[in-house]
């Protein structure tokens, strides 16, 4: 069915079955079948217009997110359209302007791009002196890598999980130890150190930092 949809897009007949079939299972799911009596053909037609639109875009990630981010957008929707308890929604609502849940998001959105990009130009002179060596990774790799490391470093603080840092940092070494252990890789070992360390302290400091203040809110 996918291959199908990704060959065919808008053309594929199995676009419109596996329309079908979401916007019927998320009906039967929902449990709102007399008030909800438009859910079906407005699932049908948001599903069926965001994955012939995907379909003809080529793979790549962020044609996967808007994807997904779309279809969650669509039932996010109608969850409110169809609540009649203002309870629920009161409570959502509150989620968001609770300053704890603020803070804890801006720890993250931190941890993930502005101090990814602090560490790039921290390191970019220590960069240029191992760029050009024989051994190359993924591209954008260590961007990744780093972002998910913090985010894992930010969320084990704040739950209080030190062993998860020492699992961490134990097993970044693991996957390392080959690029490190030949001493022609002095200076490529000598970097990855240094951007560890300074990644682990900026998720550690976040961490600190909003516990701190998550401590001293009302």
């Amino acid at each position: 069915m996918v291959q199908e949809k990704e060959a065919m897009g808008w053309r594929s007949s199995r676009l419109y079955l596996h329309a079908g079939l979401y916007s019927l299972a998320v009906y039967l799911m929902s449990s709102a079948w007399a008030q909800g009596v438009w859910l079906m053909p407005v699932l049908f037609a948001s599903h069926a217009l965001i994955d012939g639109w995907k379909a003809t875009r080529r793979k790549r990630t962020y044609s996967f997110m808007i994807d997904q981010m779309l279809h969650l957008a669509v039932l996010v929707v109608a969850f409110f359209l169809l609540s009649t308890a203002w309870v629920a929604q009161e409570k959502f609502f509150w989620f968001w302007k609770s300053p704890r849940v603020l803070c804890v998001v801006l720890g993250y959105l931190l941890v993930l791009w502005p101090f990814g990009r602090l560490m790039q130009v921290l390191t970019s002179p220590l960069r240029s002196q191992i760029e050009g060596q024989s051994s190359r990774g993924l591209e954008s790799a260590g961007l990744w890598i780093g972002c998910l490391e913090r985010a894992f470093l930010l969320s084990f603080i704040l739950l209080n999980y030190l062993t998860g840092v020492a699992l961490l940092l134990g097993l970044k070494s693991i996957f390392r130890f080959g690029e490190i252990k030949d001493p022609d890789n002095r200076k490529e070992a000598e970097y990855i150190l240094i951007g560890t360390l300074l990644s682990f302290g900026f998720a550690i400091g976040v961490g600190l930092v909003i516990k701190y203040i998550s401590l001293r809110l009302p």
